[in-house]
């Protein structure tokens, strides 16, 4: 398939869910009223409403999808082609992966699940390894960055 017609089908796909939105949000706001409750809504545009929401999930992941390809496709072109030049990439990542598996294998545990228990909630072992694993790599990301905005502006300053 040459550009010029793939971009021709591309512009014409985002014309119909610019105005297929359009018209949901229109119909939308002509449904509503002032003072309605959850269930007068729901019963008035809660479909229309449900579909303007798939048009949003299916965009972002669509968006979502090419970026990450798009992304590993250069990556992987770039490291067939030039491997000095994504070693710094590749080391990157290996440390991500690496501080998420120790987030999760080493560092989170299930002691959380006494407090939930205690207030009613029922969580599993599971989950709350989970939880407290992805709060730890947060925090562990959160750190890296502000030491390493850090590590940049003092070295800058003795260059």
């Amino acid at each position: 398939m040459d550009g010029n017609k793939l971009t021709r089908i591309l512009s014409g796909l985002r014309m119909v869910i610019i105005g297929l939105g359009v018209l949901l949000v229109a119909i939308i706001v002509m449904s509503s009223v002032a003072d309605e409750s959850f269930v007068e809504g729901d019963a008035n545009y809660g479909a229309y409403l449900d579909g303007l929401f798939y048009i949003i999930y299916a965009v972002g992941a669509a968006c979502a999808g090419a970026a990450v390809g798009f992304g590993a496709y250069t990556f992987l072109y770039n490291l067939n082609n030039d491997f000095e030049s994504q070693i710094g990439t590749l080391v990157g990542l290996s440390v991500f992966l690496i501080l998420g598996l120790v987030s999760y294998l080493v560092l989170a545990d299930s002691t959380v699940l006494n407090a939930y228990e205690a207030s009613g909630i029922t969580v599993s072992p599971g989950e709350s390894v989970f939880a407290g694993g992805s709060m730890i790599f947060v925090y562990i990301l959160g750190l890296a960055a502000v030491l390493s905005v850090v590590w940049a502006e003092v070295s800058s300053i003795f260059k």
